[in-house]
């Protein structure tokens, strides 16, 4: 239970609430043993026999000159019926409490455990923003978004419903054991042999359901990503005919979930029976030693009926807390993994007292900078490199040379392994990222949009711009054109990552974005390599006016796009191997020149590319 105590922390904003739920889920469970006990005095009036009144002197009773008062065969109708209707107006009124307070403590319940998950959701979801790269480069796709929702929604089925009996159940029963204690201590104790074995039982189905649940969890975490990795890549599993290989492993994956959720349930369901057995024995034994009670005067017919109610109410409740059991190591289980969780802190570290730059310049200093992914042969070896304010600065090189890692280390998604990158002669480690961050834009390699419309994916670039703003920054990334075209225009849906625009209409909305930031540094991976020619023209044109007076890292496949750089960078095996403009690095005809007449004979014996005004993913 001490992953689901933890949950607590997610209920401090709601403390009233809650409080007033405690309250109200601690009278709905008292009230039903209570009202249980006032049937006594109408089952006194049903079974006259078995009921003594209170004795009136000098009167002598059915009994004899002797007995001690009379029965109620003594009274008139109209007393007995007087008598019965008075009782049977307590018992209803106490019954009815018992309802309405079971009603609002369902409500408060439901509201606190929804709130629970409104804020653990929430939780989960912020604190994966905060994770550096590095944890997303370790962890699966789909692995993550089933602790988010598939263990959300275990704790939703079997903690946010089970909620109302964690208070209502323990005091029904406690409270129902002390008013059966007042009827007869020695039918009570027979509760000493029933509460330790369901007690018993309960334990050892527990351990069980925890260990099965969180086996679950994990099968549905594989189950998510087999899912999420087919559907991301339905063209590759279409075009290689490759259906049947990833429905087998889906196949396999499901079918893992199915057997350990029967396993589960057939656990829970060897809960219902045992205890169920045992209650019935423990209430046939009532019955039989309830029956000498009465026949050697210590309990009357009223006191029997009226205890084997409780009875039938203390059993309920211990059934329910048998389930309930149950219920709670499964959400503890899914608890588990979503406090594992929240409690990973893998994070790039930030200072307490972070430097603020009051005027950014732009400049960007590499010393002695290296760097590996998770271990792995350095991606970069002793990088030096001073890239002046508005400085428009080329990368290029074989694939996995380091020109990508080179852009993520300026914005800080990496921390370098030996060395240090700074901003303006500041340390990037000694700023705080996301103020680093608002001083630069970046174009990706791989460009994804946000489903909304095409104005929306616009914005995220600066959260508040206006329209007009909007528009100026699709006119510098020459997208005004196309998204005026469309029928919707600006309000156009793009679709699930952008699907319903081209490549090079998605990766334009990308660079409209960028501009719309007006960073001080401008980050562009690969921002052309989706264009066609006449478009990658288009761009480079209207680069030259975005990139005007800012820092530029310009990160290049098609190196006739980068030959007005102010400087190239050569990488190879993460080194610096030639620097120098275009025609230098041609004459030179080092690695640079290499790549760039291998390229140029690559254009030639492309075919011309097809229009991009149609709007599919085809384009």
């Amino acid at each position: 239970m001490r992953d689901l105590w933890y949950l607590r922390r997610f209920l401090r904003p709601y403390w009233r609430v809650v409080a007033v739920a405690f309250v109200i889920m601690f009278a709905a469970g008292a009230l039903v043993p209570e009202a249980y006990a006032r049937t006594k005095a109408v089952f006194d009036g049903i079974f006259p026999n078995a009921r003594v009144v209170q004795a009136v002197p000098g009167e002598t009773g059915a009994g004899g000159p002797d007995s001690p008062g009379r029965t109620l065969e003594q009274m008139s109708p109209e007393d007995m019926q007087s008598e019965l209707l008075s009782a049977g107006l307590v018992l209803f009124l106490f019954l009815m409490l018992a309802a309405c307070a079971d009603g609002a403590a369902i409500w408060f319940a439901e509201f606190v455990g929804q709130r629970l998950l409104f804020e653990l959701r929430r939780a989960l979801f912020d604190h994966l923003q905060e994770l550096s790269m590095s944890f997303y480069d370790r962890q699966r796709l789909g692995e993550l978004i089933s602790r988010v929702n598939n263990d959300t929604m275990v704790l939703q089925r079997n903690f946010g419903a089970n909620l109302v009996w964690i208070v209502s159940a323990p005091v029904a029963t406690v409270y129902g054991v002390y008013k059966m204690l007042a009827f007869s201590v020695t039918l009570t104790l027979t509760l000493a042999v029933l509460l330790p074995c369901v007690a018993g039982i309960s334990i050892v189905l527990g351990r069980r359901v925890r260990l099965l649940s969180r086996h679950m969890q994990e099968r549905l975490g594989d189950l998510t990503t087999a899912l999420h990795e087919a559907l991301a890549a339905m063209r590759v599993v279409k075009i290689f005919g490759i259906q049947r290989q990833v429905s087998e492993r889906f196949e396999r994956e499901n079918r893992s979930v199915m057997n350990t959720e029967m396993d589960t349930a057939l656990t829970r369901a060897v809960n219902s029976p045992i205890v169920g057995i045992t209650i019935g024995l423990t209430m046939v034994v009532i019955l039989l030693l309830g029956g000498r009670e009465i026949a050697a005067g210590r309990m009357t017919g009223g006191d029997l009926m009226a205890f084997i109610l409780l009875l039938q109410a203390v059993s309920s409740s211990i059934n329910r807390l048998s389930r309930l059991n149950l219920a709670m190591q499964q959400a503890g289980a899914a608890a588990g993994r979503q406090r594992e969780l929240l409690e990973i802190e893998d994070r790039l570290p930030v200072v307490d007292d972070p430097v603020r730059l009051e005027h950014v310049q732009g400049r960007i200093t590499f010393e002695d900078v290296s760097f590996s992914y998770m271990g792995r042969s350095p991606a970069l070896r002793h990088i030096n490199l001073e890239i002046a304010a508005g400085e428009k600065v080329a990368f290029a090189g074989p694939s996995g040379a380091g020109k990508t890692t080179i852009a993520n280390l300026v914005p800080r998604l990496y921390d370098p392994t030996e060395g240090r990158v700074l901003i303006d002669g500041v340390d990037v480690r000694e700023m705080d990222p996301h103020e680093l961050r608002s001083y630069m834009s970046i174009v990706p390699q791989e460009t994804l949009l946000f489903g909304g419309t095409v104005m929306e994916n616009i914005a995220y670039g600066r959260p508040g711009a206006s329209e007009e703003d909007i528009i100026d920054a699709a006119k510098a990334a020459n997208a005004h054109d196309f998204i005026s075209a469309m029928p919707e225009g600006y309000d156009t849906q793009v679709g699930e990552g952008g699907t319903q625009l081209s490549g090079g209409q998605r990766q334009r909305v990308a660079i409209a974005r960028a501009v719309l930031r007006d960073p001080r540094i401008m980050i562009l991976d690969e921002a052309t390599s989706s264009l066609d020619h006449e478009s990658e023209q288009a761009i480079h044109r209207a680069l030259q006016t975005i990139l005007e007076g800012r820092t530029a890292i310009i990160i290049a496949h098609r190196l006739s796009t980068i030959r007005d750089a102010d400087r190239i960078i050569v990488l190879n095996e993460g080194r610096i191997v030639e620097t120098g403009r275009h025609q230098e690095l041609l004459e030179q005809d080092g690695l640079y020149a290499r790549l760039y007449h291998a390229h140029q004979t690559e254009r030639e014996d492309e075919p011309m590319p097809a229009a991009e005004g149609d709007c599919s993913n085809h384009a």
